[in-house]
């Protein structure tokens, strides 16, 4: 298959839930979601080769007070976070880009000022897909489950929706279809020999 992209450029929104019950609340979207009105988070992918790309997210948040926060209504602060995943493509072995599901696993850092302890190291990881509009502009949707590697850390959901532009590979080589031979009006034409005449 062709390089689908070398970078890929993205701004979301994001959606954060940190309310302490796992998926309990999952759909509440009055107490349980963080949603900001404006897009808060940029991503940036690598393309490496055969599906695979190395992502980069960065995203910022607000909890309001009275929504559910690691299990309480009273607390209020910022929210941001920074994550580098691995992320592998189907759209490689499907053999198009126009629906391109992917899935994803990395490391990262979120501090928040609502929860004790406020900084969290922890892995990441989750799923979702891309939309290709046209002109290698698209749409992202992705979930994530983030976990901390401490036992005092809370662990919370992330959703990321927003616009892609894909980067086309600008280190593809130019065609050469103007030196095959039914183009080389401009060469000089092959001789041919004159068949000799035959007695009769």
């Amino acid at each position: 298959m062709v390089k689908p992209y070398t970078w890929m450029l993205g701004v979301y929104w994001n959606n954060v839930i940190d309310d302490g019950h796992g998926g309990t609340y999952l759909m509440d979207t009055k107490k349980s979601w963080n949603l900001p009105k404006l897009p808060s988070a940029v991503n940036v992918d690598v393309y490496l080769l055969k599906g695979m790309s190395i992502d980069v997210i960065g995203s910022h948040n607000y909890y309001e007070l009275g929504k559910r926060i690691d299990k309480d209504t009273t607390v209020s602060g910022q929210f941001f976070s920074f994550k580098t995943h691995f992320k592998y493509s189907f759209g490689y072995i499907l053999e198009q880009q126009w629906f391109d599901p992917f899935t994803f696993a990395g490391v990262g850092y979120t501090g928040r000022e609502a929860i004790d302890p406020q900084s969290m190291f922890g892995l990441s990881f989750g799923a979702g897909f891309n939309l290709m509009i046209g002109g290698g502009l698209g749409i992202q949707v992705r979930g994530s489950g983030n976990i901390g590697v401490l036992s005092k850390d809370s662990n919370y959901g992330h959703a990321h929706f927003g616009l892609i532009y894909k980067v086309p590979d600008l280190d593809k080589k130019k065609s050469n279809h103007f030196t095959k031979r039914k183009y080389q009006w401009g060469f000089k034409r092959p001789r041919y020999r004159k068949p000799s005449s035959r007695r009769m």
